[in-house]
């Protein structure tokens, strides 16, 4: 597939897949932020520590998107790899998330203990999606969307092929019965 013809999703619809993951990472996030809070004594609210992490979840996943584009553009796949895909938009993420909890709750603690959070629940999507793994190129993605696409042929031939012989011979079968009868066909 040449490179112009190559379609990348919008950096909108980069921007709001980052704020799904982003969404469900500030959930659990801030579910552990209070099992945190029941074992650490801290002069910040909980109400005070979920601001921040949506603040500091909802800067950091539009920026982590805005950061891998160019990378993406530039690399020409939807899933470059590499230590600059993977390490640019998770330090963004944690200086994003140390500022804006420190800026909301001035205290030091909280805005330490978000950014182990967010540290570890980062790392823990990176691991599991493996994104410092170059994904397929745009020619490889469009061959296995091909294989994909003649595999049902190939695989249901037989059976279509049976169902449309089973159809033309019940189609026959009505047609002579009804002519026996003289019936019109329309």
């Amino acid at each position: 597939m040449p490179t112009e013809q190559t379609r990348f999703p919008s950096l909108s619809q980069s921007i709001s897949g980052h704020l799904m993951t982003g969404a469900v990472k500030a959930v659990l996030a801030f579910l552990l932020a209070w099992l945190c809070t029941l074992v650490f004594k801290l002069d910040t609210a909980l109400g005070q520590l979920a601001v921040a992490l949506f603040c500091s979840y909802l800067i950091a996943e539009f920026m982590s998107a805005v950061i891998e584009r160019p990378i993406v553009k530039q690399r020409n796949r939807t899933q470059p790899g590499g230590l600059a895909y993977v390490l640019l938009p998770f330090s963004a993420a944690l200086l994003i998330t140390f500022v804006a909890t420190f800026g909301i709750t001035n205290d030091i603690a909280a805005a330490t203990l978000l950014l182990a959070l967010v540290a570890v629940l980062n790392a823990a999507e990176i691991l599991l999606t493996k994104s410092w793994i170059p994904g397929l190129s745009p020619e490889e993605e469009q061959r296995m969307f091909d294989d994909f696409k003649t595999m049902p042929k190939e695989h249901f031939s037989d059976d279509i092929d049976r169902i449309t012989s089973q159809a033309r011979e019940n189609t026959k079968k009505k047609y002579f019965e009804k002519k026996e009868r003289g019936d019109s066909w329309n």
